[in-house]
This record gives C-alpha cells, sequence and structure tokens, in this order.
C-alpha cells in the first residue's frame, strides 16, 4: 500500500529530491505515517530536559535510568517472521495478534528496523552489536560443530555486558545458532552424524562457546533450533539428555503428546524431542527464570533472551496452548497456525511482567531474524503476505529479506502508541540497552552499534542516528558474498553477484516511493554520483579486503578451469572479466 504521489514521479526522480524520511509521525499510531506529512509536536528535543514521572531521570549523558535501579530487559526475538505478518504494519497480516498489537499501542515501532536476511549472521549483529562480517565467519556460524561460535577472541557479548558492568542476571532459552563446539575426548575426531553418541564426544563437558562462555548466568537452548539436528536442549551448556535416551530421528511427522512434531532433517536427538512444544518450552523457561530471579534477587536486574522458534520451518503448531487456547487449525495454514501461538508466547512473557508488577521498570523488545517466510512455506494463497508490499522475503537483500519488525515498550519513559521512521540496524540494540541503563562497554565490542535511545523518547531526537546500514548476503554453504546493499535514508543501492557466470548487477531505488523496489534507477545518469558515493561507503563498512592465499581454480572466465594465485589479478583489467577476483582477491578487485 504506497500513497500516491501528486505529478510526475520520474520527475521526482530526476530532480533528486532529499525526501524527509524522519518527519514526525509519532503522533498516530499508524505503520504508513512514513508516506504522509504529520503535524510537529511541540517539546523537548533533549533526552534529558524532560522528568518523565517520579520513577525515573534523565542524566546529563542523554541516558535513561531508573531511579532506584537499572530496568529490567525482556527480549523477544521470533524467526522468520515479516513485518507483512504484523498486522499494525502494514494492515496486510490475517493473523488476530491482540498481544503483539497492544504491545505496538504500549510503546513505539520501529517501520526501518532490519537485519541480515538471514538467521544466523542476525542473532551475532544482535549479541555483539557488530555487523556479520566481524565474526569468525563472513556468512555466520551456524551449528554444533568442530569449531568456536562466531564470536572472535575479546568481542564482548550484550549478556557478557550487562552481568560484568551493570550486575544483571542473565538468561536466554530458545534458539542459539551462532555455532558451538563439541566438547571432544583428547584428540578425538568429530562425527558430525553421531553428535550426541560418538564415542570421542564428551558430554559429561558442557559445549564450548555455548550461552554459558559468552555471558548468559543460565540458558536452556538448542544449537539450531527447531529445524536441525542435534534435536536436543543443553541446560547451562550441558546435554540435558542422557544417552540412553537418544534417538536417531529420519524425516516424517511423529506423534507427540503436544501434537504433530515434524522432523525435516535427519539426525540425533532426544527421544522425546516434540517440535510442537518448542515455543512453549521457551515461555515456561523464561516464566522460571524470572519467579525464581524476582525471589532470589529482587532488588538486581534482569536481562532475558526468548528466541522463539516461530514461525521457522517445519511448521508444527500444537494442538493447544499453555492455557488450552486451540491453536493448530484454527487458521488455514499452519504457518499462520504458528502465528497464532506466537502472539499467545509474547502475551504470556508481557502479561508475566506486568503480573508481577514490573511492567515500569522492564525494557520489553521484541523483533525478528530477517524477514518473513518465502511464498512456498508461507500463506500467500490465503491473501497473507509475510512481506506486505516489500520485494522478496528471507534471504534476499531486498527489503523484503531485510526488514523486521521492532517494538519497544519501556512504561513511563518512551511514549506509547507511536512509530519512528529513521534506520535501524538489529546490530544497534545493543548501544540502545546500554545507552538506557546508562553504562559504557567495553573497546573492540559493538563497533558498528549506534544507539537510538533518545529517539524511541522523541521523533525530534534525530542527533547521532544511524546515517548508513550496509547488509550482504553470503551463501551460507560456499561462503561467497552473493549481494550487498547500503541504504542511505530513503536510497538504496544493491549489487547483485552471480557466480555461475561473473555477471554483476547494479540497482538503486527510491524507497519512499517506491518501497517494492520495482524501478530500478541505476541506468539513470543523474544519479551516478549518488552511486558512487554509496558503493564506496558500502565498501569502506564491509569485510576488510583478505586475499586467498592458496592457489585456486578460477570458475568464470575465458580461462576458467585454470590454477592460478591473486597475482594473476595484478593486471586489473582481468577483474572485470573474472567474478573470482572479487569474492577470492578484493585488494585486487574488491
Amino acid at each position: 500500500m504506497v500513497e500516491e504521489h501528486d505529478g510526475d514521479i520520474e520527475q521526482l526522480y530526476l530532480d533528486d529530491i532529499d525526501f524527509d524520511d524522519d518527519r514526525d509521525d509519532d503522533v498516530v499510531f499508524d505503520p504508513l505515517s512514513f508516506l504522509r506529512p504529520t503535524t510537529p509536536r511541540k517539546g523537548s528535543t533533549r533526552f534529558e530536559d524532560t522528568i518523565l514521572n517520579d520513577d525515573y531521570y534523565i542524566d546529563g549523558d542523554t541516558n535513561l535510568k531508573g531511579a532506584d535501579r537499572k530496568p529490567n530487559i525482556l527480549l523477544i526475538m521470533a524467526d522468520d517472521v515479516g513485518t507483512g505478518d504484523i498486522p499494525s504494519y502494514w494492515k496486510s497480516g490475517l493473523v488476530d495478534m491482540p498481544n503483539i498489537q497492544r504491545l505496538a499501542e504500549m510503546g513505539v515501532t520501529m517501520l526501518n528496523a532490519n537485519a541480515s536476511p538471514l538467521c544466523a549472521p542476525s542473532r551475532y549483529m544482535l549479541l555483539s552489536g557488530n555487523f556479520q562480517h566481524r565474526g569468525q565467519k563472513q556468512g555466520g556460524t551456524w551449528n554444533l560443530s568442530g569449531e568456536q561460535n562466531q564470536f572472535m577472541h575479546k568481542q564482548k557479548s550484550l549478556a557478557y555486558v550487562l552481568k560484568s558492568m551493570a550486575g544483571y542476571a542473565t538468561m536466554m532459552a530458545g534458539k542459539w545458532h551462532i555455532g558451538a563446539k563439541v566438547p571432544r575426548k583428547g584428540s578425538g575426531e568429530l562425527d558430525k552424524t553421531k553428535l550426541l553418541t560418538a564415542p570421542t564426544h564428551d558430554w559429561s563437558r558442557p559445549l564450548i562457546g555455548g550461552p554459558q562462555d559468552i555471558g548468559f548466568d543460565i540458558s536452556y537452548m538448542s544449537t539450531s533450533g527447531l529445524q536441525a539436528n542435534p534435536y536436543a536442549f543443553f541446560r547451562d551448556g550441558y546435554l540435558a539428555t542422557d544417552a540412553a535416551d537418544v534417538k536417531y530421528w529420519t524425516k516424517g511427522t511423529y506423534k507427540q503428546p503436544k501434537g504433530e512434531s515434524v522432523i525435516s532433517k535427519e539426525g540425533e536427538g532426544s527421544k522425546d524431542w516434540d517440535s510442537t512444544a518448542y515455543n512453549q518450552i521457551v515461555v515456561e523457561e523464561t516464566l522460571e527464570f524470572i519467579e525464581n530471579h524476582l525471589q532470589r534477587s529482587p532488588d538486581k536486574p534482569f536481562f532475558a533472551y526468548a528466541a522463539l522458534g516461530s514461525v521457522h520451518v517445519p511448521h508444527s503448531p500444537p494442538d493447544v496452548y499453555l492455557d488450552g487456547t486451540p491453536i493448530k487449525n484454527e487458521y488455514p495454514t499452519p504457518h499462520m497456525d504458528m502465528l497464532l501461538e506466537m502472539d499467545k508466547a509474547v502475551g504470556s512473557l508481557v502479561d508475566a511482567i506486568e503480573a508481577k508488577g514490573i511492567n515500569s521498570n522492564t525494557v520489553i523488545i521484541f523483533t525478528s531474524d530477517n524477514g518473513g517466510v518465502r511464498p512456498e512455506y508461507g500463506s500467500t494463497e490465503y491473501d497473507h503476505y509475510s512481506s506486505g508490499p516489500l520485494r522478496d522475503a528471507k534471504g534476499s537483500i531486498y527489503e523484503g529479506g531485510t526488514r523486521v519488525p521492532l517494538i519497544v515498550r519501556y512504561d513511563g519513559a518512551i511514549p506509547t502508541n507511536e512509530t519512528r521512521s529513521n534506520i535501524v540496524g538489529l546490530n544497534d540494540i545493543f548501544a540502545t540497552i546500554c545507552d538506557i541503563i546508562g553504562i559504557s562497554y567495553p573497546d573492540g565490542s559493538a563497533q558498528d552499534s549506534i544507539s537510538f535511545a533518545n529517539y524511541l523518547k522523541s521523533n525530534k531526537n534525530k542527533q547521532g542516528l544511524r546515517k548508513w546500514l550496509p547488509t550482504w548476503v553470503y551463501d551460507p554453504r560456499k561462503g561467497f558474498r552473493k549481494a550487498e546493499a547500503i541504504r542511505n535514508k530513503n536510497w538504496k543501492a544493491i549489487k547483485l553477484i552471480d557466480i555461475e557466470t561473473g555477471e554483476r548487477t547494479q540497482e538503486l531505488y527510491h524507497l519512499k516511493v517506491d518501497p517494492s523496489e520495482t524501478k530500478n534507477l541505476a541506468q539513470n545518469e543523474v544519479h551516478n554520483t549518488r552511486m558512487k558515493k554509496m558503493f564506496r561507503k558500502l565498501n569502506r563498512l564491509g569485510p576488510c579486503p583478505i586475499n586467498r592465499e592458496k592457489p585456486f581454480t578460477l570458475i568464470s572466465g575465458p580461462e576458467k578451469g585454470q590454477l592460478v594465485s591473486c597475482d594473476f589479478f595484478n593486471d586489473k583489467e582481468k577483474c572485470s572479466t573474472y567474478i573470482d577476483g572479487e569474492l577470492k582477491c578484493p585488494s585486487q578487485c574488491g
């Protein structure tokens, strides 16, 4: 849904008008308000100028702090949920979500929040405050293996910073998906086919690089959510299943107490694994942590990270929710049923915060790891579009793959029922939380995180906000960069790379006029200077130009199949002929 513009649209492009994408859109909760002019509101433009209520004050460093203690943090991460899945964004989602709608009405909705188009890189961005390429692998570290997690040595997670620098109790439950290393006996080899039963693996020891190693006091998680083996939970890093209870699961559907569990990829797991119970387990673990914490350490703040499985495939909705509410077959597709359960899960967590009377001192954040599911896994046949009007879906460099829902509630500290349109990344949540509670973080950590805490308080507080947001898409198996993009306000420049042919394609869109990215302006000479500037900035923000050390076989060009080294590209003209130069020899061709 896009508002029509008076006059010639092409002339708007040619005139190169710099649209004001930061209009004061916080008067009425309207997810499309960035398309409509609104009346500016009067008031302070500085966070620290306003006393919000008797329980909070703002110090001179623009950090929002509780008068008695620092606020709790509840961070809820959905899986493969696009902005079109949330009714309040495009008014196109068909699943009723009263709990998420209420969360939006009680807080601030970010209209231009972005993530990596894929799961593992985004989860690293969230917990590290970095762009994905600052981790171990540019395309992300995904599963349980013989390698460490995505965090580099000396990089500190958000959990570690909150725990060590602000005294928080920290907990996570659910989907990990930033990698961990199997503990082994001596120099025993890794056996990926028998992750839980291989005699060389030592499960009397905890995961190496699990949540407990990056700052979480308590954790109950699966390494790959519900979609891949091992189909088992780990408590505080230790396998929560006895060796005698390990089963090799084959692909199929299995009747379990909560419903029909689905195994989409064969592999080892607990004999009682139930994909239909996954989200309810995450909710119950999180609620138990909050309850125990408030009983044992009521004066200490907590950080709870609930990483739901909804709505990643396999879509296996439970028969009923925790409160007995029917879930399965309430909507035409299992995908939509999973969205229904996700809203119920959010409601359970938020209701608990309110029931304990701590909502006035708790920051609640809801978001997703990437855009919505692709049409073949979704519910488009029933006119439910997970990306709304945005182009494409999960895995894509286009907005449907990268734009995610992001809602923040902090009673008495930020407004209710308002929206913000400036671009933010999931990596910005790190600095924003630290800013809200009034702490700094170690040098070398959260290098790409920019706080939007002040902006949450008022749409007028735009100083210091993010101006550039880069995104990269890597083939998670081959490690090749397939696409990259950068946003500057409403402008988005894209570079696509065809690994097979070596062809490079450049695209340019103005998302204010063309949110569906249908009108490519790259061929318009008027925008040449803009595109060059954007791609230069993208290169500066991207991975360091490290060349492949060993010889490699050319996969493109006239001499395809020849074994060469990066010296081959000392002749710069070859960079435009062979895609290999850009992929493997960036110091010459990057």
